[in-house]
């Protein structure tokens, strides 16, 4: 319906006299502003054309009453030829006329014939009267003689009069030439346009033009010829005739759009309407009253018939749309927000009736186990995605050379490295990748540093944080005793270096985190000659689910060690370049790879973060003797010198 050009009707819940308050209220706003507007503007222009207006009609209004009078005789003879009988031949084409244009009614072609032969017609006749108009100034022989005696008698006024009116035409012409051009270009946070600047100095150009020929001696002699009041009205006349030209009636609504606006009413269960009306006279004399209600209720439809119209209906907006050329697609988005893969599986099996239109393609958005289930083509079983959906197209993670091109959009602050820290830390994810794009845009203006030393250092250590709090959230709802209460207690102390860094703990906190990434659910110690760093085993006596958190939560902080010990030292290009030789192991496209990881099991995802730190060198198990301690800086809230 909007794209006919018609609004959906509203289902207003209001009384019909609030309605018609606020329609009234809302008419009498637009009659206010157009009369203040329109009653100066014809009161001016009556004034200023009455003498043109009387002279016009002293001079033609007798012989223009003649021309009617004489016409309309005719035509009344020739009717009452035709009514008496005496025109055959007249009486037989009329009807054979009356019986065509009722033929006519439901072809389009005839009042678009009319409604161009209108607008065109319409058109040259007040363009032709205004431009006959204003020509009459080059035939007036009073204008003539003056502009010759203004020439013979004061040349150089007349020609720098003619030099100056022109230079400002054409400087108001190029100011209205600017107000109209629609450009905006953004200055800063504001965003400047080019109409809103140049509509005053367009107005005030104007202005100063006119003002300028009504003052200038030898213009106002012209413009005081007694001729051009006249000329003006024809000018204005025939402006009016070209723009109602544009004017055309309103097409009759289409049938598609009303069967759309009934469809629509049809969904309304339940529509009444009460009309009252009681009348009476004095109780003394003679009482007289009479209600009268009237209620109207629609009957619900039942569910195979609401889809029945339903398909019928977008069977004859996709007929209309694909002979225009278009194509009719319904997009569906969100699905995964219903909640589990069981809602979204419920919701495709209730809209499973509507599929299947002709011509009207579905584009759905569906979770990745949605998907999934239609990918194992009805293995073990079939459902209700493998008869609704015809084909899935699985969007993949972005590759690093893809997350560099988008976040190159986005920003030019953003670098190569920093790109690959952003592809690392969303695993290719796109809404990731664009968050942590600005998350990175943001501490470069907050610390008002580019070095990614200390960018990446800050962006890895707030991730880690924001999600070991919500790991933490999740153990506190398990059962703990007090022998399964280190662990906990190890990883409160991580949460809390975390949540309030200072420089003062930076080496507490990178010894717990290390501590804490090392952890493995396996309670059985390692041999020492497997090859492997030994681990600190777990608490055997841990729940299953409890584990379970506790491995994820090792495994991601696991994952962010790796991302500190690989983008929070110097030299990056060159120890890319040195893990490169290490093979498909060394590519830093394996970071995201193992952030993909995280997602399906941190038991898999672990092996696979081990083989990227064996190919960077770094170290497989905690540190012997802690970490080296970096250089010794200010901490600015303990005034100590601290390690960074």
């Amino acid at each position: 319906m909007r794209d006919q050009n018609y609004d959906p009707p509203e289902f207003a819940r209001l009384s019909p006299v609030r309605r018609l308050l606020r329609r009234a209220k809302f008419q009498a706003k637009r009659l206010g502003r157009w009369s203040a507007f329109a009653v100066p503007a014809a009161a001016l222009l009556v004034l200023g054309l009455s003498t043109s207006v009387r002279s016009l009609y002293e001079q033609y209004a007798t012989s223009v009453s003649d021309f009617v009078r004489t016409h309309t005789d005719a035509i009344r003879d020739d009717v009452m030829a035709i009514w008496q009988g005496h025109a055959v031949v007249a009486s037989v084409t009329l009807t054979f006329g009356g019986i065509a244009w009722w033929q006519a009614r439901h072809a389009a072609w005839l009042p678009r014939m009319l409604g161009q032969l209108w607008m065109r017609g319409i058109r040259r006749i007040g363009l032709l009267l205004a431009w006959a108009s204003a020509a009459t100034v080059l035939l007036d022989e009073q204008i003539r003689q003056q502009v010759r005696r203004l020439h013979y008698n004061q040349p150089e006024a007349l020609y720098q009069a003619v030099a100056y009116t022109g230079a400002l035409m054409v400087v108001w012409w190029l100011l209205r030439l600017a107000r109209d051009s629609g450009v905006e270009f953004p200055l800063g946070r504001w965003h400047v346009s080019l109409e809103k600047i140049f509509r005053p100095l367009a107005a005030a150009a104007g202005t100063y033009l006119l003002m300028y020929l009504i003052d200038n001696p030898q213009t106002h002699t012209l413009l005081a010829d007694p001729e051009n009041p006249l000329r003006l009205t024809g000018i204005i006349a025939g402006v009016l005739l070209s723009k109602a030209g544009d004017w055309h009636p309103q097409p009759e609504e289409p049938e598609l759009v009303t069967q759309c606006r009934n469809h629509l009413y049809r969904l309304q269960t339940i529509q009444q309407a009460t009309h009252g009306l009681t009348t009476g006279g004095a109780a003394q004399i003679l009482s007289l009253g009479t209600n009268h209600t009237t209620s109207v209720s629609t009957v619900p439809p039942n569910y195979p018939e609401l889809v029945e119209e339903f398909r019928q209906l977008l069977k004859c907006i996709a007929t209309q749309k694909v002979g225009e050329g278009k194509t009719v697609l319904i997009a569906i988005d969100e699905v995964d927000r219903l909640g589990a893969d069981t809602e979204a599986l419920a919701f495709l099996r209730e809209i499973k009736a509507i599929l299947g239109v002709p011509l009207v393609h579905y584009l759905i958005s569906v979770a990745e186990d949605v998907g999934a289930a239609f990918v194992r083509r009805g293995l073990p079983h079939r459902d209700v995605t493998d008869s609704s959906l015809d084909d899935i197209i699985h969007v993949q993670p972005s590759t690093l050379t893809e997350s560099r091109a988008i976040l190159a959009k986005r920003s030019q602050r953003l670098k190569d490295p920093h790109a690959m820290l952003a592809h690392a830390l969303s695993g290719g994810i796109l809404r990731d990748l664009l968050r942590y794009g600005l998350q990175l845009r943001e501490t470069q203006d907050k610390t008002q540093s580019y070095e990614l030393t200390h960018i990446s250092r800050h962006l890895i250590l707030e991730e880690l944080a924001e999600t070991s709090a919500g790991f933490r959230t999740l153990l506190s709802k398990q059962q703990w005793t007090h022998d399964t209460h280190n662990v906990l207690a190890s990883f409160r102390t991580l949460c809390g270096y975390l949540r309030d860094p200072c420089p003062c703990v930076e080496a507490d906190m990178l010894r717990t985190l290390e501590q804490f990434a090392f952890y493995t659910h396996d309670p059985r110690p390692r041999p020492t000659d497997s090859g492997d760093p030994p681990r600190a085993p777990a608490d055997p006596d841990l729940t299953n689910d409890a584990r379970q958190l506790i491995d994820e939560a090792s495994a991601y902080a696991y994952f962010s060690l790796t991302l500190l010990d690989i983008f929070s030292t110097e030299g990056l290009e060159r120890r890319t370049q040195l893990a490169a030789e290490h093979g498909p192991d060394g590519d830093p496209e394996r970071l995201a790879d193992a952030r993909q990881e995280l997602g399906i099991s941190p038991y898999s995802a672990r092996p696979l973060i081990e083989t990227v730190r064996k190919a960077w060198s770094l170290p497989l198990g905690p540190t012997p003797g802690g970490r080296v301690p970096l250089p010794a800086v200010d901490c600015p809230r303990h005034r100590r010198p601290v390690i960074e």
